[in-house]
């Protein structure tokens, strides 16, 4: 299934918008450094329904907890369901969503950024280049500083600006190049996904996986336990008769493997006989869960990224997209394009993953 017409009308809006923008508005483009001793309050936007998307901040999120360790960081999100995998990270101060029916109501707009005006920002984020959200809340929410990426081509409403890094691939890795606006930008920043699981969240997830096989009259000695994530968007999505078989070859390799099969919210059919099965409402007891699993094998989608920042070894299935622009960052994950494969061949790579990780570990 490709893209829906409603997105491509969407994105054509948003660019002829944009076009408009750069042909009539001028900006004065300021290079200036900013000091990190008056920035007590920083606002990070990036509206964004996708649970992959927001996780593709936590990289800028923990640099600039490392950077402004002294600062409290607001977010601004899209969808509510997402706010809890990053509401206890380290340094979050409050996590605030726009749905789309917001967006429609123009009152109640008003009313939000009038509520988080009055925070009282000193640095408000916009990490994305070209999203038109952000670009525009930018210039609603009131602060001194406003960061974002220089673009020829592209309008911003950015008073702080850096060069767009066209040679970083990873979109989750491109917002920490604006890391280059502070002053003493020579800290070294982790390349990786990492939502903070505290000690005791992990413990949570080892519970919460000792629950599950005790209600399965499941004993886990050595055993390899894997979780599969089976849904995705548009064409990343891999037909269940796909993994049903993959599953049958995993198991007749060796038949010790646990594998659970993490469902989506509306997906109910079990699979595979073989396969446990469980289901999360909140993200962050999912990514609290994924950490006790040996490994996580999935399509290139939000829970891929959500285990990465959990800490579980990911070996992600590519189809349609690019590895090195969506891929998993983690120091253990690995990817598979599985285009022109054999579900043999797929099951062949994935043992020779989990052994060279096993090995690395």
């Amino acid at each position: 299934m490709g893209i829906p017409l409603h997105s491509k009308v969407r994105r054509m809006v948003r660019s002829t918008i944009n076009l408009l923008l750069v042909k009539f508005s001028k900006k004065d483009i300021n290079l200036q450094k900013i000091s990190t001793d008056n920035i007590h309050r920083i606002l990070i936007i990036r509206i964004n329904y996708r649970i992959g998307n927001i996780i593709f901040l936590t990289p800028l999120i923990n640099a600039i907890t490392q950077k402004i360790p002294h600062a409290k960081i607001d977010i601004l999100i899209g969808a509510k369901f997402i706010a809890p995998i990053l509401q206890p990270m380290n340094n979050v101060n409050i996590v605030y969503d726009v749905p789309r029916k917001l967006l429609k109501n123009p009152f109640q707009l008003i009313s939000k950024v009038k509520e988080i005006n009055s925070n009282n920002y000193d640095l408000v984020i916009s990490p994305i280049r070209s999203s038109g959200s952000a670009n525009i809340s930018t210039m609603l929410i009131k602060a001194r500083y406003k960061l974002g990426f220089y673009s020829e081509n592209i309008w911003s409403a950015a008073n702080v600006v850096v060069p767009y890094p066209k040679k970083i691939r990873h979109e989750a890795l491109k917002p920490l190049a604006l890391l280059q606006a502070f002053e003493d930008d020579n800290k070294c920043f982790s390349n990786e996904l990492d939502i903070n699981l505290s000690e005791d969240e992990k413990l949570k997830g080892n519970k919460s996986l000792d629950e599950l096989f005790n209600k399965n009259n499941i004993i886990r000695n050595n055993s390899t336990v894997i979780g599969i994530f089976r849904d995705a968007r548009h064409e990343k999505k891999i037909k269940n008769e796909w993994w049903k078989l993959f599953i049958e070859h995993i198991l007749i390799q060796d038949p010790s493997i646990i594998i659970i099969d993490i469902l989506a919210p509306n997906d109910s059919e079990i699979i595979h006989q073989k396969s446990l099965s469980v289901s999360f409402q909140n993200l962050r007891d999912l990514g609290c869960f994924m950490s006790s699993l040996n490994f996580f094998i999935c399509a290139d989608t939000g829970p891929m990224h959500l285990a990465s920042a959990s800490g579980v070894p990911v070996i992600a299935l590519f189809n349609a997209t690019s590895a090195d622009i969506y891929g998993p960052l983690g120091t253990y994950d690995r990817d598979i394009n599985i285009l022109g494969l054999s579900i043999l061949e797929v099951v062949e790579q994935t043992f020779l993953n989990i052994k060279d990780i096993n090995y690395q570990q």
